[in-house]
């Protein structure tokens, strides 16, 4: 009789414990210095950004050679040497001469050169700027992916748990004769296909935190310790408003802009080929016996000898021309689509977010406690009563869930746009100049 007591105590402390803890409906907000930390350290560290850092370093360097003359040129020799007697002194033309020579470009060469290595600097920077919103979007998209399997976990180990003890409750109350096999076997059932759901989420969680620390440029096998709870929030600009903003300050159209603007001037330097380069000479003879020395020369190419040759050289920098024009309006364009989907996603995981929060979770738990309330009194078997506890941490999770992704919405926003939405996220001002 005592061990009947015993046992029915059992199971109604496992029943109680079959009720999902409800965790609170917001984080503590510690989760913000850690992305922000993150982006800090994948900005620092990541070895893709540093590459793209050292070319814009090395493209404003480009700027201050375009437009510098030209090497001048010396030469040294001996001219009119008799080849029967080698002397420099028996032969009157006989002279040991020093010679140099500078080339001018035709007026606007040098500033055409100029002009592109600008634009090459300005579509470095750009790049640059885009890869380093592109990184600090990653590196947060990464964050709320373990954010979301964070939580997964904790549910479905606060499960697992819960059903291990209905199990062993259930054990119990079926060897005293007063509980049903059945419930034994749900109750297994139930804490073996939780264990496999674990296992599958903690395989996913160590690529995830591959990943994290990869664009942070730590080692991949570097513990990430557990997010919890997010609530990155809604985005508050206005889809216009964002989209504006984009197309005039996106990276990816400033250095398409660039780009264009790049081979505009490479078309003006294709215009100018046509124009004659000078090539000034100098020298200075000295003989043994007779006096010294000094004359000068100006040269000039001819460029109208291949016609041919400048016409085709103008036509491909046309057609480069056009091709940039087409790849800004292309970048805008995938702005505008991908800046759209972007915020097409991010509205649909706040309204899905708010809907498990006010009707979805509150309907699941009034659903619980009427299948706890009817299995007390015999109204309902055991799979029925797990089989509501288990909808309840599903909706639990997936109210999670919701609320991370609406963090990885917002880093695809940024992403898509250009623009640094989230915290952390360097300006366009931080770029090399």
């Amino acid at each position: 009789m005592r061990l009947l007591r015993f046992a029915s105590a059992s199971f109604a402390v496992a029943l109680l414990a079959l009720v999902p803890v409800r965790a609170s409906d917001s984080s503590d907000g510690t989760w913000r210095p850690r992305l922000e930390a993150a982006i800090e350290r994948a900005l620092s560290n990541n070895p893709d950004l540093h590459a793209t850092t050292a070319r814009a370093e090395a493209a404003r360097h480009r700027v201050a050679q375009a437009d510098v003359l030209p090497d001048p040129e010396v030469e040294i020799g001996i001219k009119d040497v008799p080849p029967s007697d080698f002397s420099l002194s028996r032969d009157d033309f006989t002279m040991e001469v020093v010679s140099a020579r500078q080339k001018f470009p035709a007026a606007g060469k040098r500033g055409a050169l100029r002009a592109s290595a600008e634009a090459q600097l300005a579509s470095a920077a750009a790049i640059r700027s885009r890869d380093a919103v592109r990184l600090a979007a990653d590196v947060a998209d990464a964050f709320f992916q373990l954010a979301e399997t964070d939580r997964r976990l904790a549910i479905l180990d606060e499960a697992r748990n819960r059903f291990r003890e209905a199990a062993q409750s259930a054990t119990e109350r079926y060897r005293v004769g007063k509980g049903a096999q059945a419930d034994v076997l749900r109750a297994n059932l139930e804490t073996t296909a939780l264990e496999e759901r674990v296992l599958s989420l903690t395989s996913d969680r160590r690529s995830q935190a591959a990943r994290f620390n990869a664009l942070q440029g730590l080692r991949t096998g570097e513990t990430v310790p557990t997010v919890g709870r997010v609530d990155p929030g809604e985005d508050s600009h206005s889809p216009g408003e964002l989209s504006r903003q984009a197309l005039e300050s996106s990276p990816a159209v400033r250095a398409a802009a660039a780009d264009l603007a790049r081979a505009e001037a490479e078309r003006e330097g294709a215009i100018l080929e046509r124009r004659l380069d000078l090539t000034a000479t100098g020298y200075y003879a000295h003989r043994v016996r007779f006096e010294d020395l000094v004359g000068g020369t100006i040269g000039f190419n001819l460029p109208f000898a291949h016609p041919k040759r400048l016409s085709e050289r103008r036509a491909e920098a046309e057609a480069q021309v056009s091709a940039a024009r087409a790849d800004l309006e292309a970048a805008r364009n995938m702005i505008r689509v991908d800046v759209e989907q972007a915020l097409s996603d991010l509205q649909k995981n706040v309204d899905q977010a708010r809907l498990y929060r006010t009707s979805i979770l509150p309907q699941a738990e009034v659903n619980f406690r009427a299948a706890r309330e009817g299995y007390v009194v015999g109204q309902i078997d055991f799979e029925t009563l797990a089989r509501a506890a288990t909808n309840l941490d599903e909706y639990r999770s997936e109210a999670d869930a919701r609320a991370a992704r609406i963090g990885r919405s917002i880093a695809a926003l940024q992403k898509a746009s250009g623009l640094p939405l989230i915290a952390g996220t360097p300006h366009a001002e931080g770029d090399p100049k």
